[in-house]
């Protein structure tokens, strides 16, 4: 909640992945919670955000506090098993749901 802060939160979707997962850009007034979510260290950077990225792991903040297996590589190691699609509403809602779970 300290990240929102009370503020309205906006999503975007602006392309789909190779899963077919819908890609997009949430904020809060001007936070960008993407971005905040991999500086906190709970989110891999994709695309962008590899100074916060690096910066979480230098912290070991979140996910970097201990052992971690990246997605990319869980995927590899299970012969590319996908996890189920779901629609891109459920996608934003989950994202939705850790960020208010993590602050």
């Amino acid at each position: 909640m300290k990240l929102i802060g009370g503020r309205a939160v906006s999503c975007s979707g602006w392309q789909r992945d190779r899963y077919d997962r819908l890609l997009g850009d949430c904020k809060a007034g001007n936070v960008d919670l993407n971005a905040e979510q991999v500086r906190a260290g709970w989110a891999v950077a994709f695309g962008d955000f590899d100074m916060e990225e690096a910066a979480a792991r230098v912290a070991r903040a979140g996910i970097w506090a201990g052992s971690f297996e990246e997605p990319r590589d869980w995927r590899r190691s299970h012969d590319g098993i996908v996890e189920p699609r779901h629609g891109a509403l459920a996608s934003v809602g989950d994202t939705l749901r850790e960020l208010f779970r993590f602050h």
